[in-house]
């Protein structure tokens, strides 16, 4: 019986013993699992401060991106900055609006800053010609910011009110046309040049850099530190997890009393200081195993020594293994960012050139599987990739190339060894589409030969137009002295008989010299036409748009000017203009370049000199609209060429010069003189283009 009662006290310590033991054991694994969450907290709260940031950053690059634009290129036009706006708008997302903006001289006196050159959204506050010195702000910004020769940014600036108020910022930078001390006076204001602008709505900058996450129940508020009390707030992002998210509204204090662990990073934004932080919701994920506790704690109790050995030993090993799995992750997270965001396709090949990872789809080539064998590449590169695959295999040396793609790309490929210990083992392979640069550069070089040709048209016009007058004044005074000439000649042939002008019979000589110089006439008469048309081609465009234009003036100037490029593909071209046409809204010079590059593209259109070509305008029954109609009787499109011939860099005439910008840059004038385009064709059947242009107001034809 004491035996019993001996057990029974031995069972009642060891069942305290176990307790205690298996209660200890339970509250050291939880201690070290809340540091855990905490851990994995604070390494999600700085990952998502690091991205947020970088795309902050990466707005405001745009803006710099800007700067460093009109300050290599101060004369850029608005469809260039458009292009290069629109650009960056749809790189760096968050961007609610680009603008340029030149100072003037007000008719009182004091500066006028209005916007030159905007890209915005549909819903954007801001337009074309808004002064921004009107907002006592917005100049205080700009006096900032010329002040400091930098950027500056401004505090938080309401860009959607409701159901809940959203709030962006707006950075300035100043273009200046010179440094200080470069003999263009040293004050800032002399040496300006214009502000670039930039608006940028913060919650579109956290969702496209919270996008490249995973939701993991992190929330974070973006704080103002250098803005007065009361308009700190600039933005509350609440978790994609959470289904009833907390609105970004001014009690955001009361969040930040929540007993809720806290991280708070505190970095500057060009001339002010802002601050990130952040917290779990209660849909915050983790990866700590949260029911090891209750585990340990139930088996504890069944095997109390067992447990407690187990629970060091398993303490030691969780601790590795969540040091190795956070390590892992950083890492794998590091390496997807890379990997997927690269713009270029990478690949490895081991040394038969069989693929063993991509990081995306390969473009399409003929023949091959395009797994191995260089299947991925067109034939006539396949060969050349062999060799320096074999040659990086073999020296451990990197090999490049380029090539043309089937599809009229261009690619640029790139090997790299890949080394295991001291042997070669595979290759990594690089290919970066190169299509656009190509295209830009021969663009840019045609370019440049078209201006260096319009200057040299403008001085052999210049040139010409001397000898010219001399041949006129000539004409004219040997047309005036040839009436006095015959009679001299026919007193001469009724007293000595028929002789001979230069060889020529008196009688022929008589009747064929005025026609001479008739051809002498009219021939300078033409050379003087030309030399007025290469002048007018060369004359510089202001860009305004809000000019009245009489198409009964400028059309017949386009067809002179083609007139050559006429005469080689039809001896039918038509142009048929109303008595009386109405003038529309715009820009002569533009709706003439329009015009040409339509009458050309359907010139050569044609399959021979028989088809004819047909021009003609007409006011709309509407009363609205002029419509200009450019018609030819070529071989006409096909449906899916027809619907991208306005793209950029979209042709069809590649291997005879054409750059597929011509009815782009058409498109897109006409967009901006507030007209439309509409193309009807058929293969077979011709093409029609039609040109509708609004008319111009009573104030702008007076």
């Amino acid at each position: 019986m004491v035996r019993f009662l001996k057990l029974h006290w031995l069972a009642i310590l060891v069942g305290v013993i176990g307790v205690l033991l298996s209660t200890g054991a339970f509250w050291l694994v939880q201690v070290e699992i809340e540091k855990r969450h905490q851990l994995e907290f604070e390494w999600l709260a700085q990952n998502r401060n690091r991205v947020l940031k970088k795309g902050i950053e990466e707005g405001l690059d745009a803006v710099r991106s800007l700067h460093d634009l009109f300050l290599v290129a101060p004369q850029v036009d608005e469809p260039a900055f458009a292009r290069f706006a629109y650009g960056l708008a749809d790189r760096f997302k968050g961007i609610h609006a680009l603008a340029w903006v030149i100072p003037q001289a007000g008719a009182a006196g004091e500066d006028r800053y209005p916007i030159r050159f905007l890209n915005s959204e549909g819903n954007s506050a801001f337009y074309q010609g808004l002064d921004l010195g009107e907002q006592p702000l917005l100049r205080n910004l700009m006096a900032r910011a010329l002040a400091s020769g930098d950027m500056v940014v401004s505090g938080r600036i309401p860009l959607i009110h409701d159901p809940n108020p959203q709030y962006g910022f707006m950075a300035f930078k100043p273009v200046f046309t010179a440094p200080p001390g470069s003999g263009q006076g040293d004050e800032p204001l002399a040496r300006l040049l214009g502000f670039v602008v930039g608006v940028f709505r913060i919650a579109d900058i956290a969702d496209a850099a919270m996008g490249v996450l995973e939701p993991r129940g992190v929330e974070f508020l973006v704080l103002d530190e250098s803005a007065p009390a009361g308009e700190e707030l600039l933005d509350f992002y609440a978790s994609r997890l959470n289904r009833s998210p907390t609105p970004a509204t001014t009690e955001w204090r009361g969040w930040d009393l929540e007993p809720t662990p806290r991280v708070t990073e505190s970095f500057p934004v060009a001339d002010r200081r802002w601050s990130i932080t952040c917290s779990p919701t209660r849909q915050f994920t983790t990866e700590v195993f949260r029911e090891g506790p209750w585990i340990i704690l139930g088996s504890g109790l069944a095997l109390t020594l067992v447990v407690v050995l187990f629970i060091v030993h398993f303490r030691a090993a969780l601790r590795l293994r969540l040091r190795i799995e956070e390590d892992l992750r950083a890492s794998e997270q590091k390496l997807r960012i890379l990997i997927d965001q690269s713009p270029d396709i990478i690949m490895t090949v081991d040394r038969a050139g069989c693929i063993l990872i991509v990081n995306r789809p390969l473009p399409a080539a003929n023949g091959g599987d395009g797994r191995c064998g260089a299947g991925f590449l067109p034939i006539r590169a396949r060969e050349r990739f062999n060799q320096a695959l074999a040659k990086v295999l073999t020296l451990g040396e990197p090999e490049h190339f380029g090539y043309a793609g089937d599809d009229s790309t261009w690619w640029e490929l790139r090997l790299v060894p890949l080394r295991e210990g001291a042997r070669v083992a595979a290759a990594m392979v690089i290919l970066t589409d190169v299509t656009e640069k190509r295209v830009l550069e021969a663009h840019a070089i045609r370019n440049a030969r078209l201006a260096s040709l319009g200057v040299l048209a403008a001085s052999v016009a210049h040139e010409i137009n001397n000898p010219n007058n001399a041949i006129q004044f000539n004409a004219s005074i040997l047309a005036r002295s040839w009436e006095d000439l015959r009679k001299v000649l026919d007193q001469h042939r009724r007293d000595y008989g028929d002789f001979t002008i230069g060889g020529v019979p008196v009688d022929r000589a008589l009747t064929g010299l005025p026609r001479l110089v008739e051809g002498i006439v009219k021939g300078a008469q033409r050379i003087e036409k030309i030399v007025g048309n290469l002048k007018h081609m060369a004359r510089p465009d202001a860009g305004d748009l809000d000019h009245a234009v009489d198409l009964g003036e400028v059309l017949p100037t386009a067809l002179s000017i083609l007139q050559s490029q006429i005469h080689r593909y039809t001896d039918h071209c038509r142009l048929e203009l109303p008595e009386s046409l109405p003038c529309v809204r715009g820009n002569a010079q533009q709706l003439e370049q329009v015009f040409i590059n339509l009458i050309l593209n359907a010139l050569q259109a044609l399959p021979d000199r028989s088809a004819a070509v047909l021009i003609t305008a007409g006011l709309e029954p509407e009363g609205e609209f002029v419509r200009v109609c450019v018609a030819d009787e070529g071989q006409g499109m096909v449906e899916e060429v027809r619907e991208r011939v306005t793209e950029p860099f979209f042709t069809t005439r590649g291997t005879a010069g054409g750059t597929g910008l011509g009815l782009s840059i058409c498109a897109r004038i006409i967009q901006h003189h507030s007209g439309r385009m509409e193309i009807e064709s058929a293969p077979g059947a011709g093409t029609r283009v039609s040109v509708l242009l609004p008319l111009a107001k009573v104030s702008e034809q007076g």
